[in-house]
């Protein structure tokens, strides 16, 4: 029986909302920075579940620090929404303005 076999159907829904979440961020990113060079999430989607359920698992395993090194596909939706940083946040360093 492979792993994803055995996740309960809250876990199930839980990885569905953060994939539509990523696909909706990727959209909005999209037509709100439609000029910029962005790098998005094509070809990535299963990374963001993926990221969370390592962080998830480091976290209670007692870890307190992780080093991610990543290419700049999809950062600007894992810093969103797997390390939830603020959006406000996100859109000002994505613009070069110090976020206040």
């Amino acid at each position: 029986m492979r792993q994803y076999d055995k996740t309960d159907p809250a876990a199930q829904t839980l990885i569905l909302d953060r994939l539509l979440w990523a696909d909706e961020f990727q959209n909005f990113l999209q037509n709100k920075f439609n000029t910029m060079k962005r790098f998005g999430l094509e070809g990535c989607e299963s990374f963001i579940p993926g990221m969370k359920a390592c962080l998830d698992t480091l976290v209670s395993l007692g870890g307190e620090k992780a080093i991610v090194g990543m290419p700049h596909r999809g950062r600007l939706n894992m810093l969103a929404n797997v390390v939830r940083k603020p959006m406000e946040v996100i859109f000002a360093e994505f613009q070069g303005v110090t976020p206040k």
